[in-house]
């Protein structure tokens, strides 16, 4: 089990932490990595392309000329797909459903593989819970500075949503708010920091570990 220090509001160490092995030493798969992207930004389309059937266009459904004897191709009316402004030989289903969904299996493979790889990595920072009477930017932008998270994109979890903490975090450029019920694998590798509070290792174990 991999051990980790506890960095305090300062940036200095407070004490350590041992990461589930189950969550940050699993063996690395791509394969569900991608998967689980995949599926990720498939449901965040909204299927809303629209494309006009030959039935639907507002065309006369009068043949246009005699079959034969003209010297051009056979068409029907002026809404065929042959011609500009006819309607789409296979338009669109309109709205289109793109949703998909992962296995319970892969979706928990595919966490646990994203985790171990940022773990791998030495992307994975861990500070004490912190603490926020009110919502302050500022304060919350200084502390990521002094644990080295302060440039580049950088995902915050914490193990319940803390309103102070969510509304100190979301207005910095780069910082990505989370908890450890709600993360997922799209999330975690599309940052280059996971910043873990202390209470959100733990609950990262309960809800993934198990």
């Amino acid at each position: 089990m991999a051990s980790v220090d506890i960095l305090s509001a300062e940036g200095q160490k407070s004490g350590s932490v041992d990461l589930p092995a189950q969550l940050f030493e699993a063996e690395v798969s791509e394969q569900a990595i991608h998967r689980a992207v995949v599926v990720y930004q498939a449901n965040q389309r909204q299927g809303n392309a629209s494309a006009k059937g030959r039935s639907e266009v507002a065309y006369s459904k009068r043949k246009h000329h005699r079959q034969k004897g003209t010297g051009g191709a056979r068409r029907g009316t002026v809404g065929s797909p042959l011609l500009r402004g006819g309607g789409v030989a296979f338009s669109l289903p309109k709205p289109r459903s793109y949703y998909s969904r992962l296995p319970r299996a892969l979706r928990k493979r595919a966490i646990t593989s994203a985790l171990s790889h940022k773990a791998q990595e030495g992307k994975v920072i861990v500070i004490d819970n912190p603490q926020l009477g009110e919502p302050n930017t500022k304060s919350f932008a200084t502390l990521l500075s002094a644990c080295g998270a302060g440039s580049g994109k950088v995902l915050f979890v914490q193990a319940t949503a803390d309103a102070a903490i969510v509304k100190s975090g979301r207005n910095i450029a780069g910082v990505t708010m989370s908890t450890a019920s709600t993360v997922g694998t799209y999330e975690i590798i599309a940052n280059e920091l996971l910043v873990l509070t202390s209470a959100s290792v733990e609950a990262l174990g309960q809800v993934h570990g198990g």
